[in-house]
């Protein structure tokens, strides 16, 4: 972005977002006494020394993101960071960027971008939302323009609308017109309730189905739009059929190569969903999953675990996919082998954001009863009736759904509104 009046006006978000830049660029290397190596680093994220020193620094300190001392001169003399240990990296750079005091355009810049996010809307429903954070109509505006300004939104014009829909081109990719067109058709409670579960779908990534609220029929036809996407996972281990679906959000990524980011978005899905069923769904007695964080964390850092029985025979599809390689002991045990750790790590990040960092727990667990099929998000789209949006919606399911409206609004947002 090099327009000069676009970045006067988000010069504080600019400048947040290099000191958390600048932190983690430091992130590793333990406590920095090298002043000309903090120079560097300041100048690879943007920052001038007099900034650094004057702006950026005291603010990481007061957001504990952090801690540097001075020499008798004034001059930094050492740095050690905390990016990570103090709270999350996002909560951290919250922390930072309240610190520096944005100014009420750009925070409506980020509720856009936010809201853009969970779901493509008309302007006129886009803008609608960000008033109904607080801000006036002229806040809200120029938060929108700025948006698209950044190139972070996009519009696109629906001559079926008459209007132009707003959407997050990182996450929507091209379905948003027929997203928006279905999001206009419902009453505002309605809508307020179904993004509060889109932006549940992102927050928690592999929610059931059944706790992410609204009425079925809502959330069927989401599903079939794509506005959230499900993968259902089944399993008849011990003869007794049992399955779950877990809702996440689509994460289209347009700039990468469709084909590459979509099976790695599916794998971890896949990955995902399978250690939550072992976890809510296996039986009891049979080897239910008792902290999942746990068992990921040590194939992560062990790059094994087991071994258990059922290792070798409920992972099949992990292993077809390249995941995970089975180990088979003579005993007829088996340990699960680590092989595509980009994925599992992803997948613990968002196992975490799921159902959190839970600490303590057994090293060895065992894993029966996990799932032998998986439907991937495009198979549950296909198997969704093609029915209209008009017979989807009907008034019972109106009616109904409305009662689920104050359970399903948002709480609070990370920006502080």
């Amino acid at each position: 972005m090099t327009n000069n009046v676009v970045r006067a006006d988000i010069a504080t978000l600019i400048l947040a977002g290099q000191a958390m830049d600048f932190a983690s660029r430091m992130h590793g290397y333990g406590r920095m006494t090298s002043a000309k190596a903090i120079r560097q680093f300041a100048r690879l994220s943007g920052i001038a020394e007099s900034s650094l020193n004057f702006q950026v620094l005291p603010v990481l300190k007061q957001a504990n993101v952090i801690d540097y001392t001075v020499g008798s001169d004034g001059a930094v003399t050492s740095i050690e960071e905390f990016v990570g240990v103090s709270g999350t990296v996002i909560q951290q750079t919250f922390r930072v960027l309240g610190h520096f005091k944005p100014s009420e355009e750009e925070l409506a810049l980020l509720h856009s971008v936010e809201i853009a996010s969970w779901a493509p809307l008309t302007k006129t429903q886009h803008l609608d939302q960000i008033v109904n954070l607080g801000f006036s109509d002229e806040i809200a505006s120029q938060g929108f323009n700025l948006s698209l300004a950044t190139s972070i939104n996009q519009k696109v014009f629906s001559s079926a609308l008459n209007e132009d829909v707003i959407f997050n081109p990182h996450v929507w990719g091209t379905g948003q017109i027929q997203i928006a067109s279905f999001l206009r058709n419902l009453p505002p409670g309605e809508r307020d309730a179904l993004l509060s579960i889109c932006e549940q779908a992102t927050t928690q990534p592999g929610s059931t189905l059944d706790t992410v609220g609204g009425n079925s029929s809502i959330v069927r036809s989401a599903r079939k739009v794509g506005l959230i996407q499900a993968g259902t996972v089944k399993s008849s281990a011990s003869g007794t059929p049992l399955q779950q679906t877990y809702v996440f959000s689509p994460l289209i990524q347009t700039a990468d190569d469709q084909s590459t980011t979509t099976e790695a978005l599916h794998l971890r899905k896949l990955f995902l969903a399978h250690i939550l069923f072992g976890r809510e769904k296996a039986m009891l007695g049979k080897g239910r999953i008792n902290d999942p964080v746990v068992l990921v964390s040590k194939l992560l850092n062990a790059g094994s675990v087991g071994p258990a029985t059922n290792i070798g025979t409920d992972y099949h599809l992990l292993e077809s996919h390249g995941v995970v390689r089975v180990e088979e002991l003579p005993n007829g045990r088996a340990f699960l082998k680590l092989i595509k750790e980009e994925i599992v790590r992803d997948g613990l990040d968002w196992l975490e954001a799921s159902v959190g960092n839970i600490p303590g727990g057994a090293s060895s667990l065992k894993m029966e009863n996990v799932p032998g099929l998986f439907v991937s998000p495009e198979g549950d789209r296909s198997k969704l009736a093609d029915d209209g949006v008009s017979d989807e919606i009907t008034t019972a399911t109106i009616l109904e759904l409305r009662k689920e409206v104050q359970r399903a609004v948002r709480n609070e947002t990370p920006f502080g509104r």
